[in-house]
């Protein structure tokens, strides 16, 4: 064995070591309200396994227990091995509800699907992606719709969605991002379900534009009927609320739930170490099983 690889299998322990770690949970007082429990989500995730994030599956489950959520979806692009592979773990390692899925990712638009279990192909047009989704179960969300990708969904296409993004971390720097949202919603305000996501890579904060969803348990069929619903509330990033109104007035009782949404707590120096060291082991060990040309 090279110095090198043992050099690059050192790094991804350390990162495998520091990643639980630093997964101190946030504390959760569980809440009721309307007859439901309100459960923390983020329905738009990466990780490192096939996808372009920086934690692994396993990373992704520490730092959302981390971060108080009770429900991930895990959005490989064009893909959903890293969902089922997140799903598994979380039996076996604890963590929150995961739901796999796919975050379609074309050159004119961006679809999420929740709860699936098979690839959908995302050369196929917009309203027949959405048709296998819901043909699989899973419920179709429109990612991050502003100015570039929104009016690139046809309005027989809004109309099939489940739900949209009112909330994404790119709101704190586009100076018309959250305007270009509530435009997007507009087109369908009766039909699609308030949805914040993190669209977490490595950076920044999973959960943050969080999701809260009110649901009769954390299992992936209630989340799911939730959503179908739209029983959720969403903070945009001044702390304004979108969602079912009657759920908007019975969280405005509970401003915590505003200042979780949307405070974005830096990471700790240990989720860096496990960030830095997991991507940095993953190089080496991708250049020293790969044939040198000659």
């Amino acid at each position: 064995m090279t110095t090198r690889r043992r050099l690059s299998i050192v790094l991804l322990l350390i990162a495998i070591v520091a990643g639980p770690a630093a997964a101190r949970p946030r504390a959760v007082t569980p809440l009721t309200l309307g007859g439901y429990r309100v459960f923390s989500a983020d329905f738009h995730v990466h990780s490192a396994t096939w996808s372009d994030g920086t934690l692994t599956p396993a990373g992704v489950l520490f730092e959302a227990r981390r971060q108080g959520l009770d429900v991930i979806a895990i959005t490989g692009h064009n893909q959903v091995q890293d969902g089922q592979l997140g799903r598994w773990l979380s039996t076996h390692i604890g963590g929150p509800t995961v739901l796999p899925g796919e975050e379609l990712h074309t050159p004119n638009h961006h679809l999420i699907a929740v709860g699936i279990e098979h690839y959908v192909d995302w050369r196929l047009p917009i309203g027949a992606q959405i048709d296998e989704i819901h043909r699989q179960g899973g419920l179709a969300i429109a990612a991050h719709p502003f100015a570039r990708y929104g009016p690139r969904f046809d309005d027989d296409s809004v109309a099939k969605l489940d739900g949209s993004e009112m909330c994404h971390p790119a709101v704190y720097w586009r100076a018309t991002g959250g305007r270009d949202l509530e435009r997007f919603a507009a087109r369908a305000p009766h039909t699609l379900a308030a949805i914040g996501s993190s669209d977490f890579h490595g950076t920044g904060r999973i959960g943050l534009c969080r999701t809260y969803v009110f649901a009769r348990d954390a299992s992936a069929p209630a989340i799911l009927d939730a959503l179908r619903a739209r029983r959720t509330v969403v903070y945009g990033e001044s702390g304004e609320a979108y969602g079912d109104p009657a759920l908007v007035a019975l969280a405005a009782a509970h401003p915590e739930l505003r200042d979780v949404a949307i405070f974005d707590e830096p990471a700790g120096w240990l989720e860096w170490v496990s960030r830095v060291c997991g991507v940095l082991g993953l190089i080496g060990l991708i250049v020293t099983v790969t044939p040198a040309r000659t």
